[in-house]
């Protein structure tokens, strides 16, 4: 329940941990696995594998806006965060806010951006700066009384996070998206 009325239509929003990628390919991972949490929603996934706010903010329209969706979970940064992006922490903020005020911030679930594994990821995706756009996202969430699942805090709540990722050292493998379909679930029926 959310809101005291039955959810009807989910869209999944962002790039390749929405899009569920696991083992070079995309897959239902992420929309199966909420879906057992949440049978009685339709459940539409729109994540794109290398996708940032830039190509979302492009996208909104056609992939949530005209799905008419009553909850949309918006999770980026794992690709805005790299270098190579240039995608700055105030132009991030900006095009997920964008995103909620198109949407409106009651439809909007939005999810901090996962930690990566140093040891993987060296420089390419550095924690400090996943941490600072997570905090951008925890700021919006706050600022716009949105839903937030916080998936850094659940990361940093397990023993070892990197047990959640793919040898990549940044995409979800299948306890990583069991870990994101509970807290998606758990934070709309809480």
């Amino acid at each position: 329940r959310f809101g005291g009325i039955m959810l009807k239509k989910i869209v999944l929003f962002g790039d390749s941990i929405t899009a569920g990628y696991l083992d070079g390919y995309v897959s239902k991972a992420l929309t199966d696995r909420l879906a057992d949490f949440l049978p009685e929603d339709k459940i539409i996934n729109v994540g794109i594998p290398g996708d940032t706010t830039n190509g979302g903010l492009e996208r909104f329209e056609q992939h949530v806006l005209k799905r008419d969706p009553d909850l949309v979970t918006i999770l980026f940064g794992s690709n805005d965060v790299t270098l190579a992006e240039n995608i700055s922490l105030t132009m991030y903020k900006n095009n997920i806010l964008t995103m909620i005020e198109q949407v409106g911030a009651e439809k909007v679930l939005l999810i901090t951006p996962s930690f990566s594994n140093p040891l993987v990821q060296h420089d390419e995706r550095p924690n400090s700066r996943i941490l600072a756009y997570g905090n951008a996202i925890r700021e919006l969430a706050k600022e716009h009384q949105t839903l937030l699942a916080d998936l850094q805090i659940a990361f940093l709540d397990s023993p070892n996070y990197v047990d959640f990722l793919q040898k990549d050292g940044f995409q979800l493998n299948k306890k990583g998206y069991d870990l994101l379909a509970e807290l998606i679930a758990h934070t709309l029926q809480s």
